[in-house]
């Protein structure tokens, strides 16, 4: 799939670049707050896609840069003032982060190339730096559609396989489960009740399956993987 045809395919238009949705911005914000993130930290984005989080990082005080392999979308970033690159091999060697962020990338990377893309964001890590990534959950029977809904995805990520991935480069997995959900989501405030009952409901559920399963990875019932490595 070319580039122009992969962004057309993901709706992501000029003119909304950089406008982070409202469940976006949710999302984004259980992301900072659960993990305690702050503000002024240095941040790459690989795979900024429409520049979502690249907007929201920057409105909370974060400096943040970007990498995206569709040139179209790194022109848009570097028209909104975001450094940007087509490669992780375009960053000098001495400029290292805070932290490294991975919204549905890592499915991307084919397997016996992952080692090598970890070391390599590694050496880009602060001391005590880290990468959040998230991944469609190839150990949940719901991470299906999104792993193979995208004919692009070539990798199938489990937190065994992450596990695996990060003693080979110098990281180790600090947290792994399923993917963040927001209360408010894109309900209105009427709503929220109903979904927090089926968030109890979804934790009862799951820890019974996992019970009856059993050995299974928490987040088991979740669609995605969610995931921090620290840098050792």
């Amino acid at each position: 799939m070319s580039d122009n045809c992969y962004s057309e395919w993901k709706n992501w238009e000029e003119s909304e670049f950089g406008k982070t949705p409202r469940h976006e911005k949710e999302y984004f914000k259980t992301l900072f707050k659960k993990f305690k993130l702050g503000r002024n930290k240095k941040i790459l984005e690989i795979g900024f896609g429409n520049g979502y989080f690249l907007n929201f990082a920057n409105e909370q005080g974060s400096m943040i840069e970007g990498i995206e392999i569709v040139p179209e979308l790194v022109k848009r970033a570097n028209n909104m003032g975001f450094k940007s690159y087509n490669s992780i091999e375009d960053i000098h060697k001495n400029n290292k982060y805070d932290l490294i962020v991975m919204f549905d990338v890592l499915e991307h990377i084919p397997q016996e190339e992952v080692v090598s893309f970890l070391n390599l964001l590694n050496e880009h890590l602060f001391d005590g730096g880290s990468i959040i990534l998230r991944t469609p959950n190839g150990s949940s029977p719901f991470g299906l559609a999104n792993q193979y809904g995208d004919i692009t995805h070539c990798n199938v990520v489990t937190g065994e396989k992450l596990n695996y991935w990060t003693r080979l480069s110098g990281m180790y997995v600090d947290f792994a489960d399923g993917d963040l959900y927001p209360f408010i989501y894109k309900h209105s405030l009427k709503k929220l009740p109903s979904k927090i009952i089926k968030r109890i409901l979804f934790k009862i559920m799951e820890r019974v399956f996992r019970y009856i399963f059993a050995p299974q990875p928490k987040g088991f019932l979740s669609s995605n993987l969610f995931a921090i490595l620290r840098k050792k």
